[in-house]
């Protein structure tokens, strides 16, 4: 039966990033609070916008002059006659060759309003089916027949425009749902940008596309969407004064709501979980406060009887901030099924845009009800633009954008190494630079160490501390040594990986035996310390890099701006200072090692401090440029650190621990395949570089083990001589 204190680390986690998520949210309401003026709510509004397009790495093109875009080069590819609305099939460029399929939905036949009619921009959700989904296309027709011009497009990833094919089977090459999106996200936050700024763009252009049709009435244009389409909703009608209403559904919640819901329900998303939103000061009141005092009605699903707490208390905030601007009829909240947009929802809906778009109105006849997605409506002549048209891809830009980062860096590492008595203030910039990225709580841990237990196996004493790292975090840590023995020839902290699966104690018997001391600790989120996956994300992997438990927490992490990742390193520091702090002890060498992610975690620790004697990790990634250059990757989200790729590489950071005592077991690539030897050692040339212009190629060892029993000898062995 699990303890109470196996219980409380299992919520330990979750609950420090819901705490660290209230904290910011207690300093952004007071911020809210203090507006009290027209002028300071346009400077709330204005620093929310600016904050929100540098926190995404700023939109692909001038957001504020059209006249700078690239040519939309639209092509109308066929149109199908219907009662009362006609169907167009479109494409544009958002970008030069990064194609958009879209439908344009118009009024035909008599009726009592006549061109130029308003336009709404129909935002489709994550559907595989895009446009051809039956939720969409059924408003879409409403609104035509109403007498709108409805452009509806085919989200990145979904109906016509997949982003990873597989040209061989013709089909999609990653089939899980959001897979599309977080596959190209997670090389986003390596380059310092997010996934929205591509999704919003592609929005923006769509607008551009609309007030450019003659029979379109460029003053009233309205946008909606549903879940995801909510989202950008909101971020295009807060970027977009061309939009002059806005209704986002089931999207109004909070940040906070978000992250407690992770262990639910995984959702990768990133175009949602942009880095360092939270700790901006915005939430979703900043960025509905961008629209107004524009009209917006806000669509939310009741959970029993009510809303969610986070919605009312978000609609409650942006209300107050309607009442002062003297527009409190502007905002309304609607309640229902907003997940499926049903008749009622529509018919709300479609009344709100009449209310504010509309000088005559006349009521939307009832639509065609599509059983199935219509071909007929495809834009392409196969189905999918890569292999109709070809073009680019997200990756493709992303490639690119990593490549001239990769140039910035060789150039700065030829020009300045950071190698002690060398250059020693790069060697200065390039650490504060990665304590920058990890954003952890300082540079000088002073942990706080409880002793929980001692038990006795043989000939070794095993002691069982909780080592608290920050408030709320508990490191458990086992202190392993030989029982009578003062002689200690020096102590190696061994991270946890993941959920313990690599534990071998005979290893850590024999390095105990030998005359060592070894601490056995479970950073958050490892071991003791893994929260609870709950029967709704059961199927996926808790480590699943992209969509499990461990994916999810790191997202939410990256919220808070404070990379989980990062907090782990505090963590292993921690338990390395306290090690190194225990009078038995002495003046000895504290070594640190670990594998997979933890062995992330290991070089990150040793790179940032230099008493760190020696640091051996094994199945660790050689570089974040290579994932951000990889169409298809498997490292997980969690050894990311956002913008990382403008200031350093894992080489870069391995650098800083030359010349100490280094070892490399089987290194991997961004696939987390084994590296032949002399592909880890190319990979790995700006280390072995440091290594040798400090003078110490012996100290840096780079071996391939392909069997656990020759990776058992190998960290001996090491452990032994250093």
């Amino acid at each position: 039966m699990q303890g109470a204190i196996e219980a409380q680390h299992q919520e330990m986690l979750l609950n420090f990033l819901k705490q660290e998520a209230r904290n910011l949210t207690g300093t952004r309401v007071a911020r809210l609070k203090a507006i009290k003026t027209e002028d300071e709510f346009r400077n709330w509004q204005e620093s929310n916008r600016e904050g929100f397009l540098r926190l995404i790495g700023g939109l692909p093109q001038p957001p504020m002059k059209p006249q700078q875009r690239t040519p939309l080069n639209a092509r109308v590819l066929g149109q199908t006659g219907r009662q009362g609305y006609s169907v167009r099939q479109v494409i544009y460029e958002s970008l030069p060759q990064f194609y958009v399929t879209a439908n344009v939905y118009a009024p035909s036949g008599s009726g009592i309003l006549r061109p130029p009619y308003p336009a709404v921009l129909v935002l489709c959700d994550h559907s595989e089916k895009g446009k051809q989904d039956e939720v969409y296309r059924n408003l879409s027709i409403e609104l035509a027949q109403r007498g709108y011009v409805v452009l509806m497009y085919d989200p990145i990833g979904r109906g016509e425009r997949v982003q990873y094919w597989d040209f061989v089977h013709q089909r999609n090459l990653l089939g899980r749902p959001n897979e599309q999106l977080a596959m190209a996200g997670i090389q986003e936050y390596l380059l310092g940008e997010d996934l929205a700024r591509f999704t919003i763009w592609d929005g923006i252009r769509a607008i551009d596309y609309l007030v450019s049709l003659p029979e379109v009435d460029p003053g009233r244009i309205a946008v909606t969407g549903t879940r995801a389409g909510g989202v950008l909703t909101t971020y295009i009608s807060m970027l977009d004064a061309r939009v002059k209403v806005a209704a986002p559904f089931g999207f109004v919640s909070s940040l906070p709501a978000r992250i407690e819901a992770r262990v639910d329900k995984g959702d990768a998303d990133p175009e949602q979980d942009v880095p360092g939103l939270l700790a901006a000061g915005i939430d979703h009141t900043e960025l509905l406060g961008m629209i107004a005092p524009r009209p917006l009605l806000i669509a939310a699903a009741q959970h029993g009887t009510t809303f969610s707490d986070a919605t009312l208390q978000t609609f409650h905030e942006i209300q107050e901030v309607y009442r002062k601007l003297g527009a409190p009829d502007r905002i309304n909240l609607l309640q229902g099924d907003e997940s499926r947009m049903d008749s009622s929802m529509r018919d709300a809906l479609e009344s709100w845009f009449d209310r504010w778009l509309q000088s005559s109105k006349r009521q939307g006849r009832q639509p065609e009800i599509p059983t199935k997605p219509d071909s007929t409506f495809n834009c392409t002549s196969t189905g999918q633009v890569l292999t109709s048209l070809g073009g680019n891809r997200i990756y493709d830009y992303n490639r690119a954008q990593a490549a001239d980062l990769i140039a910035n860096l060789e150039t700065r590492r030829s020009d300045h190494p950071p190698v002690p008595d060398r250059n020693p203030n790069e060697r200065v910039d390039l650490l504060s630079k990665i304590w920058e990225r990890l954003a952890s709580p300082g540079t000088s841990p002073e942990p706080k160490v409880q002793k929980v237990g001692e038990i006795e196996v043989g000939d070794l004493l095993i002691e069982k501390l909780a080592i608290e790292s920050e408030p709320g975090i508990i490191v458990p840590t086992r202190v392993i040594k030989l029982k009578n023995t003062l002689r200690r020839s020096g102590v190696l902290v061994y991270l946890r990986n993941d959920a313990g699966g690599d534990d071998n104690p005979a290893l850590f018997a024999e390095i105990a035996r030998r005359g060592g001391v070894l601490a056995v600790a479970d950073v958050r989120g490892f071991g003791e310390t893994m929260s609870k996956q709950h029967a709704s994300a059961a199927q996926v992997n808790y480590f699943d890099p992209r969509h499990g438990t461990d994916a999810d927490l790191a997202y939410a992490s990256f919220l808070i701006g404070r990379p989980l990742l990062g907090m782990r390193v505090w963590d292993a520091l921690n338990v390395v200072g306290y090690m190194r702090s225990r009078s038995e002890m002495g003046a000895v060498r504290v070594s640190i090692a670990g594998r997979g992610e933890a062995g992330v975690v290991a070089l990150f620790a040793a790179a940032v401090d230099a008493n760190v004697s020696g640091v051996a990790a094994e199945g660790v990634p050689t570089s974040f440029a290579e994932i951000a250059q990889s169409e298809l990757y498997e490292q997980p989200a969690s050894v990311i650190l956002p913008g990382a790729l403008h200031d350093f590489d894992l080489s870069d950071v391995l650098s800083l621990i030359a010349p100490r005592p280094l070892m490399l077991l089987n290194a991997q690539d961004a696939s987390t395949r084994r590296m032949p030897l002399d592909q880890a050692r190319r990979s790995l040339d700006p280390l072995v570089r440091a290594y040798q212009t400090a003078a110490a190629e012996t100290n840096l060892e780079i071996k391939a083990a392909p069997f656990e029993l020759d990776v058992r000898v190998d960290l001996i062995d090491w452990i032994s001589r250093h």
